[in-house]
């Protein structure tokens, strides 16, 4: 199936999502109800949110200055946070109204991993050393960043080996966002407990990037 078609599905089922695990969108609509399902989220996207939309596109939050330099310093968690990957994806499915659902959604399985607002914090810095303390879990490891790609690759401190994300300073907060097979393979890593919830949340996923918002 095309993503654009995949996505209108999405879309189309209205984002009923389930509070069991049993994946993002829950129930069937007919091809006709898909066309209109589109027209109404996208007419109340673009109406309530203006400019919000282009907010969640990912080459309009890149940040031309952000570097290796000014990621350094302790950042704590803030909360979740999900970009379209490009203009095409968002005219489909719409802009801020739906990545605020698909964050709420993921906001509560990055909190089964331990991840909490104000108290998870990730330390990098300036030898390239970093340290990412999740719960009760204090993970040491090594990091660097091409501020040409805006690529942050993180050996160690994330539970896996080494994992590189999108990552980009906007405004007070950075931003690490990751592929959605990449997410899961940190919360694999992370919890002892099963992540089939967040394996049938992430295949929802297509055309969008996906992580977490820091403060500093």
């Amino acid at each position: 199936m095309k993503k654009t078609t995949y996505l209108a599905a999405i879309l189309a089922a209205s984002l009923t999502l389930t509070s069991c695990g049993t994946g993002l969108l829950s129930g069937a609509t007919a091809a006709a109800g898909t066309t209109a399902a589109t027209g109404s989220l996208l007419g109340n996207s673009l109406t309530t949110t203006g400019a919000g939309l282009l907010g969640n596109l990912l080459s309009n939050i890149l940040s031309g200055s952000t570097t290796q330099q000014s990621l350094v310093g302790t950042w704590t968690y803030y909360g979740p946070k999900v970009v379209f990957e490009s203009e095409n994806i968002l005219s489909q499915i719409g802009g801020q109204v739906v990545s605020n659902n698909l964050e709420q959604k993921l906001g509560t399985q990055l909190s089964k991993l331990g991840f909490t607002a104000g108290k998870s914090v990730l330390v990098l810095n300036a030898d390239n050393s970093c340290t990412l303390t999740i719960g009760s879990k204090t993970l040491p490891g090594t990091y660097a960043y091409d501020s040409s790609t805006n690529k942050l690759t993180i050996t160690g401190a994330l539970g896996v080996g080494q994992v590189t994300c999108t990552a980009t300073i906007q405004g007070n907060q950075l931003l690490m966002l990751f592929e959605a097979d990449k997410l899961l393979s940190i919360a694999t890593s992370l919890s002892s407990k099963s992540t089939s919830t967040l394996s049938s949340l992430l295949s929802s996923y297509t055309g969008l990037k996906l992580g977490w918002a820091m403060t500093k």
